[in-house]
Parts: C-alpha cells; structure tokens; sequence
C-alpha cells in the first residue's frame, strides 16, 4: 500500500528522501491561531493518510514551522493545514507535492482572490435546493444534502457529482464539517427530525457512515475543542435544551450533563454557533431560535460554559441560520456575527470588546438582504476587507469596503451556499444551492 508519513514533531531535522513542508503565514501567534492540524494523503485513494495537531505554544508559538515529510511509496500527495483559534477551526490552506522540491503553505491573514465577476464553471449538478456543506482534506469537496447525498467535487473546469452515502430517515435539518478523528480532514454530522444525528467519517473524497449520537433527533450542531484536549467536541439543540458532548479523540462522544445547560434561557433552538467572542481562548456559544432572542454562554478553559445577557441584544429574531467570521476586516481579531432570519433582513453584529453590537444598518446595503444562509470569506482581488454571498430568492454578491458591504453582482436563486477553494488553485470559489442543483462560481 503507499503510504505518506510525517515527523511527530515540528523543526526535526532532515532525514532521508524526504521534502519539507514550511507553514507558514502572518496571522499573531497565539492570539489569532492556537494550533495547527497538518494532514497529508497519497492522492491515490488506495494511499495513506495521517494527520497531527500541533499547539502553538512555547518553542513552537511562531510561524514558520517547519515539517519533513517522507513520500514512502506515493508519487503525488496532498498537503494541508488547518488554523485553529480558541478552539475553533478558522482557517484551511491545501497544496499538493510530487516530492520533486520543498513546499510551502501560508495561513495569512490576507488572502488575495482573483479579480473580475463571479462567474458559473459548467452546469449546475448534483440535488435541487440542497443543504451544503464543505469538507477540507484531502482534496476540497462539497457534500450536497437534498433528495439525496451527493459528493461535488471540480474537474476541468466545471463541477463534478457523485453519489454519497445514503440520508437518515426524515429531513435534514442541520449538517456541519467536523474532524471528529483527529486525522484533520473534514467528516460530517447530519441531524434530521426522525433520527439522531449521525457521523460520517472521511476517507480521501468519500464518506463512511458510523455511529449515530446516543440521542434523540436534534435540530441544531456546531463544533470546537471545548476542554482542549485537541479533538473537536460537540454541542447539539433542540427546543429547550442545549447538549454538550465530549469526544475522546476517535469520534465517541459522549453527553456532558453539568458543563452546559440552557437554565430556561431558549425554548425553540435553531441554529448554533462556537466561536471566541471575547478572545480569551476558549469557545463561545451562540444561540438563534425560531422566534425568541439571541442568546450566549461563555467558554471557560474547563470545559464549563456560563450564561451571559450582556454579549448580544436579546432581540426575538425568527433565525435562518447563523455564524461567526470576521466581517468588519480585523484580521480574526474576534468573530463577528452574521444571522440570517427568516423572511426577514439579515443581520450583522460587530464584536466589540466581546460584546456583539449590532451594525446591520451601517455597514449592511439597504434594504438588507433576505437570506437563508450566508457565507463570509475575502474572495476578490486587492482588498483584505471580508465579502458575503447572501443566498435568497435573490442571491447576492456583497463586496466588502472598509466600514460596509455594498452589492456586487445578482446570482440568481439559492437557498444555501458556502465558500470553498473547490478546484484547489489557491483561490476562494463560490459554491450555490439552486433550484438547478448545485452551481459552481469561480472569478
């Protein structure tokens, strides 16, 4: 079998027939990345795969790194790297090597996108109005939740689909990318109203399905290191209750029943978002419902969350769906907010000092758009200011100026999208869910 190995620890010293990796990038370390996770896979789908989370501290608290990787039996591999902060992916970079000389791979704060208008890469495929989700790894892929599952992948230049594995009993009503195993490419959690949510693990570009969550159907996921032990946790909700789960580092989670409860606080989740709204380290727990207020707990470095009615309004907003990124253009400083409502103007809220302030009618084109999902990631050329694609029944192309978004181009209709560097040259691709199936923009 080929096989691709790497050394266990980061600056080792050369060893023979091996290239090496540089990682690098200018984002402060460990303010803005905590830690890594490096993964490596022949690109034959026979090959090996491995990956290794290293922690930005001490001797290693700086970037560049340096990794030599020993080829074994593989012709071509790829090669990337995860960005971690407070526990919370943040960022992806992929090349791949022929082992023919060294490569580097840069987490900057600023990555450049090509210029020109978005524009679509061949037909749209795949399942109509699908719920999207990305997968990092070997090789960037998109799996299509609709009528069906469906892996989309690019290949001269257009988009690619193949059948995934088969969908749970019920409807989908959330889906998120989670490296559950510690080997740093992307598996996904489904959750539909019938079952219990279930894991399917990655291997190069398909999916296996595992083992379901002991528990009921939920409505809500999201993921981060909680109790930073280098695997990625879980928190789940429905109604009026709020789940943490712990993984123990091979994808078993297991229900934490004192580290997280909802206190009466929600009574209709819909959507969740972890990130480190205070910048302190830890993870943070935003909370959309079907009509009630926003809602947050506080991350502690034990795992513990506390309740807190200071960091976001508690405005009843009927919520689409939800996420923190960086849309003010602080360079991951601190995530902001971006809240799609249902049948109603989305939503943006600026963090300030770890209190989420709402902005939408500064810094958002009026009237605001409505949207069922929303992706924000600087995808032009020239700026470092964040843009948003806005999927509605009018999709729209927001371009980030230094204070707001403005409208860059109509899309058409959409009910989710995501952005991804589908066809791994470096720059960030627009992918679409159409009442077509799903579409492919590339500038």
């Amino acid at each position: 079998m080929r096989s691709c190995s790497v050394a266990v620890v980061l600056a080792l010293a050369s060893c023979d027939g091996a290239i090496t990796l540089e990682i690098a990038g200018d984002r402060p370390i460990p303010r803005t990345l905590s830690s890594i996770c490096v993964g490596i896979a022949d690109t034959e789908a026979i090959g090996g795969h491995l990956g290794q989370l290293y922690q930005l501290t001490g001797e290693l608290a700086t970037l560049p790194q340096t990794l030599r990787v020993d080829p074994g039996r593989a012709s071509r591999a790829y090669l990337w790297v995860r960005g971690d902060r407070g526990g919370v992916p943040v960022t992806y970079a992929t090349t791949t090597t022929s082992f023919d000389g060294d490569v580097r791979i840069a987490l900057d704060r600023c990555p450049l996108g090509r210029g020109g208008a978005p524009s679509p890469m061949g037909d749209a495929v795949g399942p109509a109005s699908a719920r999207l989700v990305t997968s990092h790894g070997s090789g960037n892929i998109v799996v299509a939740l609709g009528v069906e599952a469906t892996i989309i992948d690019a290949a001269g230049g257009k988009a690619t689909a193949v059948a995934g594995p088969a969908l749970p009993a019920g409807t989908i009503v959330a889906a998120i990318a989670v490296d559950v195993d510690g080997d740093c490419d992307d598996d996904v959690i489904v959750a539909s109203d019938a079952e219990a949510p279930i894991v399917w693990r990655r291997d190069h570009r398909n999916f296996t399905v595992g083992a379901p969550l002991d528990s009921g159907p939920q409505a809500a996921l999201a993921a981060a290191d909680i109790d930073h032990d280098g695997d990625l946790d879980l928190v789940t909700g429905i109604g009026s209750t709020l789940s943490l789960w712990y993984n123990d580092g091979a994808g078993r989670f297991t229900l934490d029943v004192d580290d997280l409860e909802s206190n009466g606080r929600v009574s209709s989740v819909r959507a969740l978002a972890l990130g480190d709204v205070d910048v302190d380290g830890n993870a943070d727990l935003i909370v959309g419902q079907s009509g009630g207020p926003l809602t947050a707990w506080l991350g502690g470095p034990n795992g513990l969350f506390v309740e807190n009615d200071g960091v976001v309004p508690p405005v009843p907003l009927a919520v689409a769906a939800l996420s923190l990124a960086d849309a003010d253009g602080d360079v991951d400083l601190d995530p902001d907010l971006v809240v799609a409502v249902r049948d109603a103007p989305m939503r943006l809220y600026i963090d300030r000092e770890g209190q989420l302030e709402d902005q939408s009618f500064v810094r958002l084109p009026q009237p605001a758009p409505i949207a069922s999902a929303i992706a924000v990631a600087s995808w032009d050329a020239g700026r470092c200011e964040p843009d948003a694609l806005a999927a509605g029944s009018e999709s729209l192309a927001l371009h980030g100026e230094p204070d707001a978004f403005t409208v860059e181009a109509m899309l058409g209709a959409a009910n989710d999208v995501v952005m991804i560097d589908l066809d791994e040259d470096g720059d960030l691709d627009a992918v679409l869910a159409t009442p077509e199936g799903v579409r492919w923009l590339a500038r």
